[in-house]
C-alpha cells in the first residue's frame, strides 16, 4: 500500500504557508460553522484564535510550529488514508463493477477481447488521411 512521505524537517517557508493555511482554514471554518450551523460567536472567536495563535508563533518560534505541523499531519494521514481507501472501494464496487455487469450481460465488448478462431491477426488496419490541412486542425 503506498504511504505518503512525511517532511519530518519542513523548512522555514513551508511551516510559514502551514501557518497561513491554518489561519485561513481557522477563519473560513468559523465563519461556515457560523453561517450554517448557528454557533455561536464564543466559539467563532475561539477557533479563529487557535488559527491566529498558529500564525503568531510561526513568527515566535519555528520549532512550536514543527511540533503542531507534524502533530496535525500524524493525526491526518490515517484519516485521509481510510477516506482515500473507502471512496476508491465505492467507486470501484459501486460503480466499474456494475458496469460491467450490465456491459457482460448485454454481450458488449467495447475492448474487441473476444477469441475468433477464424481470423489469422488481430491487427486493425487504419488508412490515415491524405488531406495535410489536418495537421493544422488536431484537436
Amino acid at each position: 500500500m503506498f504511504l505518503p512521505e512525511i517532511n519530518w524537517h519542513p523548512n522555514r517557508r513551508e511551516l510559514r504557508t502551514f501557518a497561513m493555511i491554518a489561519l485561513i482554514a481557522a477563519l473560513l471554518a468559523s465563519l461556515l460553522l457560523y453561517i450554517f450551523r448557528g454557533l455561536g460567536l464564543q466559539w467563532v472567536a475561539v477557533i479563529s484564535s487557535v488559527g491566529a495563535a498558529i500564525l503568531l508563533t510561526s513568527f515566535i518560534s519555528l520549532r512550536a510550529t514543527r511540533v503542531t505541523y507534524l502533530g496535525l499531519i500524524l493525526v491526518t494521514l490515517p484519516i485521509g488514508l481510510a477516506v482515500s481507501f473507502f471512496l476508491l472501494a465505492i467507486f470501484f464496487f459501486g460503480i466499474l463493477t456494475p458496469l460491467a455487469i450490465v456491459l457482460r450481460l448485454i454481450g458488449r465488448d467495447p475492448l474487441n477481447r473476444k477469441f475468433d478462431p477464424q481470423i489469422d491477426s488481430y491487427w486493425i488496419t487504419h488508412h490515415q488521411p491524405d488531406d495535410l490541412d489536418r495537421y493544422f486542425n488536431q484537436f
